[in-house]
């Protein structure tokens, strides 16, 4: 989360940083001659201290068709094997499933235990294997005492509990608490938009007999697993529609693009679910109405970057309530660099906000990721 240098009512500026447009693969090496296969969502990484294994403004996505993690790093795109660590180090696979599949969050510095690579580690979804893993900045599964791995292998499911008996049915969107340090565990929780079972999960923590936090204990705290539906209302009164992304806002609320909706939705504290943008099982592209939202992030003013799926634009929900178009054109699909209505997008499901209004986004029917520059921002970098 980032305030903004610019008003970001100002058209923005789409340019494609990794990826060959419309050519699906793997290949790695330099960002401009790249190639995937359906990148969907992605998270940032930031620190500032750089190591050998991340640096500053790394990005990490999930290729979903290539079932594999990959990482854009100082202009390299490469492939981010994970093994299962102990005692064989074997790989350890992902199934990221169908065409919004997968989900990816990075811990904040301090997130984890220990120093350097023990620090913090990121959370991946594994949407077709209906599990969610931990995962460490230097490729091992887990980054606590032994593995982390939430649900069963293909084994969908509602079940809440403990880490080794709750279960999942396509989990996609991951979220976490604003406070997430090892100060006071109870208030750090993991949220996941579950979304096979149109409910959304939290996961809280305690500590390991080493004294590190592990995700241990899996509720349900909005929707009724199994069954879809639009309305508004407390903890299991709420219904959802295929839910994906979500994100936390600072005051705690979290935020839901409930994509078989086509609506945004908001939960507080106390688990009341309430529809903040769209009309429940109405697409469009007007100033009331989104087409399957995905990706979604939020800045520190408390604005709302959408992913309009369905519409192929970027959209931002304003503090007001406006839905306000920032890139695209709505209901147009296609691959073009430019500003503002000029530009072009094919799908795009994640979507990251940067320092200073910055965007990134997974364009993902056009295989490539993209950067938003606020206008004049642009303009700024391009004087000096």
């Amino acid at each position: 989360m980032a305030a903004f240098a610019a008003d970001p009512r100002l058209p923005y500026v789409v340019s494609t940083i990794a990826g060959t447009p419309g050519e699906a693969g793997l290949e790695n090496g330099p960002a401009a001659t790249a190639k995937f296969n359906r990148p969907t969502w992605l998270d940032v990484a930031r620190t500032a201290i750089p190591y050998s294994y991340l640096k500053d403004g790394d990005i990490f996505l999930v290729d979903r068709a290539n079932h594999v993690l990959r990482k854009i790093s100082q202009g390299t795109v490469s492939t981010y094997a994970v093994g299962q660590g102990f005692p064989t180090n074997a790989p350890f696979l992902f199934d990221f499933g169908g065409p919004f599949g997968g989900g990816i969050l990075i811990e904040p510095p301090e997130g984890g235990c220990g120093g350097a690579e023990y620090d913090r580690g990121m959370f991946v979804a594994s949407s077709g294997f209906d599990q969610v893993a931990l995962v460490s900045f230097v490729g091992i599964l887990g980054n606590r005492d032994g593995h982390t791995i939430l649900g069963i292998a293909n084994t969908p499911g509602s079940n809440d509990g403990s880490e080794i008996n709750a279960l999942f049915n396509t989990p996609t969107g991951l979220a976490r608490s604003p406070l997430y340090d090892r100060s006071d565990l109870s208030k750090r929780a993991l949220y996941i938009a579950d979304t096979g079972n149109h409910t959304i999960r939290r996961v809280g923590f305690s500590f390991s007999f080493e004294g590190c936090p592990q995700a241990r204990i899996v509720e349900t705290i909005a929707g009724l697993a199994g069954v879809a539906g639009s309305a508004d209302g407390k903890g299991s009164a709420a219904r959802f529609n295929a839910p994906r992304g979500i994100v936390t806002g600072e005051d705690g609320s979290l935020f839901v693009a409930d994509s078989g909706n086509h609506t945004i939705r908001r939960i507080t504290a106390d688990g009341t679910v309430t529809t903040v943008a769209g009309e429940a099982g109405v697409p469009g592209s007007d100033a009331a109405h989104l087409n399957t939202p995905s990706g979604i992030d939020i800045n520190a003013r408390g604005e709302i970057f959408i992913c309009d799926t369905g519409n192929h634009v970027i959209r931002m929900l304003a503090t007001d309530g406006q839905l306000v178009t920032l890139a695209g054109l709505a209901g147009v699909a296609g691959h073009a660099d430019g500003v503002g209505t000029d530009a072009r997008f094919s799908g795009p499901v994640g979507i990251r906000v940067l320092k200073e209004g910055v965007l990134v986004v997974a364009d993902t029917s056009n295989q490539v990721i993209r950067l938003l520059r606020p206008a004049d921002l642009h303009r700024r970098s391009v004087r000096h």
